[in-house]
């Protein structure tokens, strides 16, 4: 990836994506396998969701070992080949690198939970119980639950800001500081092109451990099944000396002769304030991005919000956009109306790859994949049984790729999968829509195509200039091109009034309808239809 360029990066769910061996379980040795798919495609590069070795009952994010592989992906060797191997097609591979907290059955915790005299007896936050013997202060996980896990061994609490079984790293302690910059340089001399650091904001937290004061008044209502929503989330997350550790890696990260990126994701009650703070001195991380942006978002009106306030906030303003992920109901499934519609996903497509900064295309959005129905007994993610009422988990977003449409397991594995392929995911099968030229398939690798021949979609300034539930438009500008982009999300025609400050030549997306301005820039879009023009320069 070219430092000044907006790179797209192909976010692989591991565990889903091609099993070469035949157990049932995506690997390492699938994705080599699949490399000449991410060529043809377009993408620049790929980032792996977390292969460190762990118990799985958060399938990655439980980890027990900083430096160490889940056997069931592959080993070192493979995970070298599968560096060498991308690098030889212009690829890079980037890690989802958790490292705010492990396991609980990581052999530092062990250790640390055994005594409060062991050698790791301050690796992990330990605080005593209060006098009536609750939690030291009134600390909430994003669930809503206490943040403190009574740990009856040790005698004392531990702070997990995620699941009870996660428990957090102390990096107040240097040895901690130091297994942490030990793990980042293994990982960056295996020629990876970076990281994505997970729950970047969450690895600090106040010393004195203070109690979160009330958030304003207003937030009860939102509140009533999110109690995390009742606090100011103050002493727990996002502390100023967080940055600090940061600016650590950054320095590890600048030592080596290729750009190496430092991507985060975060969640913070001002999310956009503190990606500021994190990428706009170029001394911390090159991006960012929050959960709670475009991921969750199913209409362009809460979209427009969302860039609007990050534009305001985050200086330069370049983000990590994604509208899909291994954790959220599939993009197309999601969206107010879009109804599994392939013209929804195109355009859906067109408004994400239209944005400033490093695009993540989550497996299966190139296809329009909708969320595939897991059958109760048949579900593995314990997460939403665990944390939320009424959810039914991850599942659905996580289902096997569909390679071959009239395959066993939809040419996935010729074993029966981790969790079962979907039988109506046939239609939307790789090979299928490969032969299929009006494929949505065919449409992303055409649009990525078009993205790269235009300067202002690389490297301009991306700007809300208007949008309701339905309709947005956007700018890109770079001193070489200025583009508007048009987008109607809905099932109905629209007209917009474009109020452009100079005529604008329109250009043809890929696969897409034409529209054309009519008299007085009045624009006329069809239902799921984009348009793109250039400002013409007097």
């Amino acid at each position: 990836m070219k430092p000044s360029a907006s790179p797209i990066l192909y976010h692989i769910y591991v565990r889903s994506f091609y099993d070469s061996n035949g157990d049932g379980i995506g690997d390492l040795q699938g994705i080599i396998e699949k490399l000449d798919y991410f060529d043809w495609l377009g993408v620049d590069g790929i980032l792996l969701s977390p292969v460190f070795e762990s118990p799985l009952s958060d399938f990655g994010y439980d980890i027990t070992s900083l430096r160490g592989l889940n056997t069931e992906y592959g080993d070192m060797a493979t995970f070298t080949k599968l560096v060498a191997e991308a690098k030889n097609r212009g690829l890079s591979v980037m890690l989802d690198f958790v490292a705010n907290h492990t396991s609980s059955k990581h052999p530092w915790f062990i250790e640390s939970s055994a005594s409060a005299t062991s050698a790791k007896a301050d690796w992990y936050i330990w605080a005593p119980a209060k006098n009536d013997g609750t939690p030291p202060n009134n600390w909430l996980t994003i669930f809503g639950e206490s943040a403190w896990r009574w740990h009856p061994t040790r005698g004392q609490y531990y702070l997990h800001n995620t699941l009870s079984n996660q428990p957090d790293l102390n990096y107040r302690n240097p040895d901690v500081v130091r297994e942490l910059n030990k793990s980042v340089r293994f990982w960056l001399d295996t020629g990876v092109s970076g990281l994505r650091l997970d729950s970047v904001n969450l690895f600090l937290h106040d010393d004195k451990l203070r109690n979160n004061p009330p958030r304003h008044l207003g937030w009860q209502d939102d509140a009533r099944t999110d109690p995390y929503r009742y606090q100011s989330q103050r002493y727990n997350i996002s502390r100023p000396e967080n940055i600090h550790l940061l600016k650590q890696l950054r320095v590890i990260a600048d030592g080596y002769d290729d750009k190496k990126w430092l991507l985060g994701s975060l969640s913070d009650p001002s999310p956009y304030a503190v990606i500021d703070r994190y990428t706009s001195e170029s001394d911390a991380l090159d991006a960012a991005n929050v959960f709670e942006s475009l991921s969750l978002c199913h209409s362009v009106g809460q979209v427009g919000e969302q860039l609007d306030d990050f534009m305001k906030s985050v200086h330069p303003g370049i983000g990590c956009w994604s509208t899909g992920n291994h954790d959220i109901a599939r993009t197309v499934s999601r969206w107010q109306d879009a109804n599994n519609q392939p013209e929804a996903a195109k355009l859906l497509l067109t408004m994400l790859m239209s944005l400033q900064g490093v695009i993540s295309l989550f497996q299966g959005e190139e296809l329009g994949l909708p969320e595939a129905d897991v059958p109760p007994s048949l579900r593995r993610d314990l997460f939403g049984k665990q944390v939320i009422a009424n959810y039914v988990g991850r599942d659905g977003c996580r289902t096997p790729m569909p390679w071959l449409s009239e395959a066993e397991n939809l040419g996935f594995s010729a074993s029966p999968p981790w969790l079962p392929a979907d039988p109506t995911h046939s239609e939307y099968a790789i090979d299928k829509q490969q032969q299929d030229e009006s494929s949505v398939l065919h449409f992303t690798r055409a649009l990525l195509y078009w993205r790269k021949q235009h300067v202002a979609m690389q490297h301009g300034a991306c700007r809300v200039l208007a949008y309701n539930q339905t309709l947005m438009v956007l700018e890109r500008h770079h001193e070489e091109q200025t583009l508007i982009i048009a987008l109607n999300a809905s099932n109905n025609e629209a007209t917009v009034r474009l109020n452009l400050p100079s005529d604008a030549k329109s250009l043809s997306l890929p696969h897409m309808a034409d529209a054309v301005p009519e008299n007085h820039g009045v624009l006329k879009l069809l239902p799921w239809q984009a348009w793109v023009g250039e400002l013409v320069r007097s």
